[in-house]
């Protein structure tokens, strides 16, 4: 009896090992550059709403997005456009204002 117990456990510790081989011949397979999809996520900011509702902002491949998601695993997100910066304002001087009286009393003609 304990040699039909070894063979059974034989058998299924060596399908266990097989399908584990498989799986990771999938995942090559789908995944040939064998890059992580997930190399260039960043999360930059996290918030909680309330207990059961957060947001987050992500970053991923130079865009960013807002996401709401829930507990329950719940999830919405939104592309964020970014604004571009204001150019900075040059002080330019103030000229005196020019007006057709000044113009007549620097020529002493009032």
């Amino acid at each position: 009896m304990d040699v039909v117990r070894w063979i059974v456990l034989v058998l299924l510790f060596g399908g266990l090992f097989a399908l584990w081989l498989w799986s990771r011949r999938q995942a090559r397979l789908n995944n040939p550059l064998g890059r992580n999809p997930a190399a260039g996520f960043k999360v930059t900011q996290k918030r909680w709403l309330d207990q059961r509702t957060g947001v987050c902002l992500v970053e991923l491949e130079a865009q960013s997005f807002l996401l709401a998601y829930t507990v329950g695993g719940g999830v919405s997100w939104q592309p964020v456009v970014k604004k571009p910066a204001a150019a900075p304002e040059i002080d330019t001087p103030k000229l005196p204002a020019v007006t057709f009286e000044s113009i007549l009393s620097e020529a002493n003609l009032k």
